[in-house]
This record gives C-alpha cells, sequence and structure tokens, in this order.
C-alpha cells in the first residue's frame, strides 16, 4: 500500500490554460494592464510564486494585501470558467489510474501549486474531486500553494496531513510532470513517478533520475508493481 501525492495541472488535467487565463484576467482587473516582456511558464510554480514573480515583472511591490486581492481575484475568475465537458479537461486514463489505485488500496492525496480553492474549482471542473479524501472539516487532503513559499516545503506538511487523517503509511510517492515535481521528491526523500504529459518531454524528465517515468497514466502498467514493494516512507 503506497500514498500517492499527486500534482493537477499536466498530470491529471490537460494544460489547456483555464489557469493563466484566470490569473491574467486577475492582473488586468487590478491593474489595468499585463506584464510586458514574454511570458514565463508557470510549471511546477506554486500559485504564490505565480503572483510575485507577475507583480515583480510589472514593478509593483508583492505585498500581502495585494498578493491577497489578486489571488482572490484569480478564484473569483476561475470559478466562471465553463470548459465544454469534464472529460475534455482530463488527461487519458487518468479516471481509471485513480480508480485502480483505490482498489489496490493505495491511498490518494494531492501535492499542488495551486492554492487550495483553485485546486477544488479545477478538480471539480474535470469531476476528479470525488477521487479524492477530504479531512475531518471537509477541504481536500494534501499541501496546496497557498501553504508554503516553495513546493519542497508541500512535501512535509502532505505527510503530516495524511497522517493525521489516517491515510499514512507504506511508500510515499509525488505522482507529477514537472521538474520541480521530481526535485521535490528527491528533497523529501520521497520516491517520484514522472508523467509526460506536461511540458516537459519525457526525456527531460529521464535526465532527472526519478524512480519512474510514465508516457501518461494511461501507461501506468509498470508503476503497480513499485508501489507494492512496501518500501517505507
Amino acid at each position: 500500500m503506497a500514498l500517492l501525492l499527486c500534482d493537477i495541472d499536466g498530470t491529471l488535467l490537460r494544460p489547456v490554460g483555464l489557469g493563466r487565463r484566470a490569473f491574467e484576467g486577475a492582473v488586468a482587473d487590478l491593474f489595468g494592464r499585463l506584464p510586458e516582456g514574454p511570458r514565463f511558464p508557470y510549471d511546477g510554480l506554486l500559485d504564490t510564486q505565480i503572483a510575485r514573480m507577475t507583480l515583480e515583472a510589472m514593478g509593483v511591490e508583492a505585498s500581502s494585501d495585494v498578493l491577497g486581492r489578486l489571488l482572490d481575484g484569480y478564484v473569483a475568475r476561475l470559478e466562471t470558467e465553463r470548459p465544454p465537458d469534464p472529460a475534455s479537461l482530463r488527461l487519458p486514463g487518468v479516471e481509471a489510474f485513480l480508480t485502480e489505485a483505490a482498489a489496490r488500496g493505495h491511498r490518494l492525496a494531492l501535492l499542488t501549486g495551486n492554492v487550495r480553492r483553485g485546486a477544488e474549482i479545477k478538480l471539480a471542473m474535470a469531476d476528479l474531486d470525488r477521487h479524492f479524501p477530504r479531512d475531518a472539516a471537509g477541504a481536500l487532503l494534501g499541501a496546496f500553494g497557498d501553504d508554503a513559499p516553495d513546493r519542497p516545503s508541500l512535501a512535509p506538511l502532505a505527510l503530516q496531513r495524511c497522517a493525521g487523517a489516517g491515510r499514512a503509511g507504506g511508500a510515499a510517492w509525488i505522482v507529477g510532470d514537472s521538474p520541480r515535481d521530481v526535485e521535490t521528491a528527491k528533497a523529501s526523500g520521497l520516491r517520484c513517478a514522472a508523467v509526460a504529459t506536461g511540458l516537459t518531454p519525457a526525456h527531460a524528465l529521464e535526465a532527472l533520475e526519478p524512480d519512474l517515468v510514465l508516457a501518461g497514466l494511461d501507461r501506468a502498467e509498470s508503476l503497480w508493481p513499485l508501489l507494492e514493494e512496501e518500501r517505507p516512507a
């Protein structure tokens, strides 16, 4: 039995730009303009880091008040997004993967750069929130982009929350599509299944030496034996 700490964008959901569109809309709402110059990739960054980097590019002080207003505006805009079909947001095989993981006795939780409310909205849009457990307060279980200053700091927090909810035990794996997911796993002493469904191709993920690289979660046959080795977290 393993604990799978799942990323969202590029891992479970297609990177179709919903979040970027909502975030840039919130920036424009708040400041009447967008940053000049080329866009930077959001891949693997926390929403709070994206907000800080955007404000820095605009020459705006990233005070806690401004950050809060910007992220609140982002969440409000994200709530207005209406994808044509939940299935259109899901990457191939994701629902079958989550269902089989649970059937095999593995435990699911989240480790994502999305702020908690953004994660809730995105997973609900794709009809995937039902696969993930909630804590005693009814919130999705895991660690989120508004919980810590950087991604590696999310891992111990996710483990702590899962243990508190009685969902720890066995090896803990990060399942994600970004080099930052691999780096977070290594920094935290966790195992990692990297999936090449985001912006980073398989060969670049392989160069980082995660425990496993998958073409996608629809090609997860080689993961199950590794999860069931019963190595401790």
